[in-house]
């Protein structure tokens, strides 16, 4: 017992002293700065079938705090899915979002700098089958340039009242305008 805290106290030490020149070199750079206004759309899949996902964000502020440079926005997304044996469905959701982009960190290998999570939460709506309800979501964003990136994400709508919930995953493009 008494190694196993040694040995965590000595990597907490080791954490703290490359923290100092880690810190150093983490840039204000973000894929999403205050003021862009982006959209994505996508196919993919629901549990309730196959469809295409569609939306568009706009950054509202930049927060430069130690170690986690943070960009917080607004985003609309909406569904349409394909049910199979019972139709079409449609959803959507407006949420507040939060994204941790890699560009800043000026140490990591180029490719990983490429990526930009974030997540999401809001309220959603069913439009069919109608209901009303809360929504999460998040992804990730792979930028090829500074304008085109390879978006992948999620997004939940879990309406109240018995008209259902619904998830889905998407795989497409973000375009910052």
């Amino acid at each position: 017992m008494k190694k196993s805290k040694m040995v965590v106290v000595a990597l907490v030490m080791a954490l703290c002293a490359l923290s100092g020149g880690f810190a150093q070199n983490i840039a204000s750079d973000a894929h999403a700065d205050k003021g862009d206004v982006m959209v994505l759309g996508g196919v993919g899949y629901w549990l309730s079938g196959f469809g295409v996902s569609g939306g568009v964000e706009l950054m509202l502020q930049k927060f430069n705090i130690p170690y986690f440079p943070l960009t917080m926005g607004v985003m609309a997304l909406a569904d349409l899915r394909f049910n199979g044996s019972s139709g079409i469905g449609l959803s959507a959701a407006g949420m507040a979002t939060m994204h941790w982009g890699l560009k800043a960190y000026k140490e990591f290998p180029e490719f990983l700098q490429k990526f930009d999570w974030y997540i999401g939460l809001g309220v959603g709506a069913g439009i069919i089958p109608f209901g009303v309800g809360i929504s999460l979501g998040g992804g990730t964003s792979y930028y090829f340039s500074d304008k085109l990136a390879l978006d992948a994400h999620s997004f939940y709508v879990y309406e109240f009242g018995g008209g259902g919930s619904d998830i889905g995953a998407t795989i497409g493009i973000r375009l910052k305008l």
